[in-house]
């Protein structure tokens, strides 16, 4: 039987064949060698924006203070509030002849557990590090202390660096956001004016906890590994500050709304509100005061969804995820009220709820602390010259155009879902690439950044949290490959034409903002202050050398913290004390009644 001459292969093809295969393979290995190299450039550039942003804090705060000429006393004196008391703890433990007896003292306080009261985990954590390391010849204590807030902070950027990367693809959008982070300092961090703060602790683990979602989704291989760093985060996140059970709720609400549309499997859902519920429990374990964190409303919300989820399994339309998610909102705030009512208590939830509604002008209370926090510019509506400041720093434009393209996206995928049902589920082709590709995950980050924005046009405080996120979010959606495809294909230009078009509009929108926006950090930078208190310091002086050691002094709470940590004299209240009997036993304490009476 003969052989067809065309199916032979010739002698010369047969001797090259194998020479092609190596020489391919050559290429990918040396493709995935540069792929690794540039991953770990971009990674060392992203740790040098980290670094400036450390020593660009850290600038600023000896510049305010001229920190490092102050005098012991006077550097006490510049933690203000309760920034004073959380530092007093670490100055106390540092300064503690045994610090497992100091911690013991402070974990059996029989009035008021400061454990428990301040979450001083942070400080318990510093003050044993730095004794354990042995630092005390190497660097003072109160530098250690802040430098590691500062750190921390640089942290942070890196990890919006690499969030803006994972949501556009590429680093150049890391640079763009670590660029609007470092511009709008000022409205996303407070580390510079107040270093104690919870805040300053728990936002750089809440920031790795959205990347750790981003990539458990995005990861197949070793999605257990990302799932066990989301629970580290979220632990770490809840320990540090109490108020991480609100976030953790506000995450599950833009987790549960993608997985409503269908754009995440239930068991991802599951995996992650998992991880944000063990961390809850974590809290109340390490805190047993703290009963509103097992009756928490993330807590009956998440158990109110897996309830209805599980009960009404199934192909759900339109109406009926509107009807499950009602259910859910009604079965979650019944388990809330049955769980302070019948378990817990409601005294922690009350505060909470008193300002809300007077925030929303539903009722009207006369409680000093709300009355307090109502005039406080922290808790007021972002102001008119922080929206002009995020305007001109060219972050809300970015973020606009982002949120716009995320919409439109939403709209014309609701779309094709409609007319792929009403044409028997028949595949329709759309021009734009986002819509068969929207990205779960896109879609998480972008409504919790809506959810905290929101929030901090009603409170100015929630902006510490939002500017954050919308700088990665801003940064990654101008520098999305997907959304310059789409400007490519509207101008009628090539793909090749189009790249090159998206790789200059990124370096021009970097090189603006950079020329824009440094004149005045410069002289942000340049501008020199001192602390001058000679007053305070004269009656920090006067009272410990002139009261005895185990006096107690009452005043306002700025006052007090300043002399709790300044002198170690006990106080009568302090920043944040929810204690109910000092407040209905003061008029007595102020009448010089007898203790027994008392």
């Amino acid at each position: 039987m003969k052989v067809k001459d065309g199916c032979k292969m010739p002698l010369k093809e047969k001797q090259l064949y194998p020479l092609k295969a190596a020489a391919s393979k050559r290429s990918r290995t040396e493709q995935d060698w540069w792929n690794k190299a540039s991953r770990f450039l971009w990674l060392i550039v992203g740790l040098y924006l980290a670094y400036l942003y450390t020593c660009q804090l850290q600038l600023l705060h000896e510049n305010q203070l001229w920190f490092s000429h102050l005098t012991e006393l006077e550097r006490d004196l510049s933690f203000r509030s309760e920034s004073a008391i959380y530092y007093s703890y670490y100055k106390q433990l540092v300064t503690a002849p045994s610090l497992y007896e100091e911690i013991s003292t402070l974990l059996r306080a029989r009035n008021i557990n400061s454990f428990q009261h301040f979450s001083i985990l942070p400080e318990i954590f510093l003050a044993s590090l730095y004794r354990a390391a042995g630092l005390k010849h190497l660097v003072e204590p109160v530098y250690f202390y802040i430098n590691i807030v500062f750190y921390m902070q640089g942290i942070q950027l890196l990890i919006l660096f690499y969030l803006a990367w994972t949501l556009s693809g590429t680093p150049i959008a890391g640079c763009l956001a670590a660029l609007f982070i470092i511009f709008n300092r000022e409205m996303g961090t407070r580390a510079h004016m107040a270093v104690s703060l919870r805040e300053c602790f728990a936002i750089p683990f809440l920031m790795g906890g959205i990347l750790c979602n981003l990539l458990y989704h995005h990861s197949n291989r070793i999605e257990v590994l990302f799932l066990l760093l989301t629970l580290v985060t979220n632990v770490c996140a809840a320990v540090t500050w109490q108020s991480a059970q609100f976030i953790f709720l506000l995450e599950g609400i833009s987790i549960i709304v993608v997985q409503t549309f269908g754009l995440l499997p239930k068991g991802k859902v599951c995996g992650l509100l998992l991880c944000k519920v063990l961390a809850t429990l974590v809290y109340s374990v390490v805190y047993p005061g703290y009963h509103s964190a097992l009756s928490s409303m993330f807590i009956t919300f998440t158990v109110a969804w897996t309830l209805v989820t599980f009960t009404h399994s199934g192909h759900c339309d339109q109406v009926k995820n509107i009807y499950l998610w009602i259910l859910t909102i009604g079965l979650s705030l019944f388990l809330n009220i049955i769980l302070k009512l019948l378990f817990f208590g409601y005294e922690d939830s009350v505060l909470m709820f008193k300002y809300v509604c007077s925030k929303l002008g539903l009722m009207r209370f006369s409680d000093f602390e709300i009355l307090v926090s109502l005039c406080h510019s922290a808790f007021q509506p972002m102001s008119k010259g922080t929206l002009l400041q995020i305007l001109s720093s060219g972050l809300l434009p970015c973020y606009a155009i982002t949120i716009a393209v995320f919409f439109k996206s939403i709209m014309a995928q609701s779309q094709n879902i409609l007319q792929t049902r009403n044409e028997l589920q028949s595949k329709v082709q759309s021009s734009s690439p986002l819509v068969h590709h929207l990205d779960p995950m896109w879609a998480y980050a972008v409504l919790l950044s809506l959810l905290l924005g929101g929030l901090s046009l009603w409170t100015t405080r929630f902006q510490y949290l939002w500017v954050p996120c919308a700088c990665s979010i801003a940064a990654a959606g101008v520098c999305h490959s997907k959304l310059w495809r789409d400007v490519s294909g509207a101008i009628g230009v090539t793909s090749s034409v189009g790249n090159v078009v998206r790789l200059m509009s990124m370096c021009a929108i970097i090189l603006a903002v950079t020329l824009k926006e440094t004149p005045t950090l410069l002289s942000q930078l340049r501008l020199m202050k001192q602390l001058h208190v000679p007053d305070t310091v004269m009656l920090m002086k006067w009272i410990d050398s002139h009261t005895p050691r185990d006096a107690v002094f009452a005043g306002s709470s700025q006052i007090l913290a300043a002399t709790h940590l300044a002198t170690g004299r006990a106080t009568t209240v302090g920043a944040h004390i929810e204690d109910d009997w000092l407040p209905k036993n003061l008029p007595d304490i102020c009448e010089r009644r007898p203790g027994r009476g008392v």
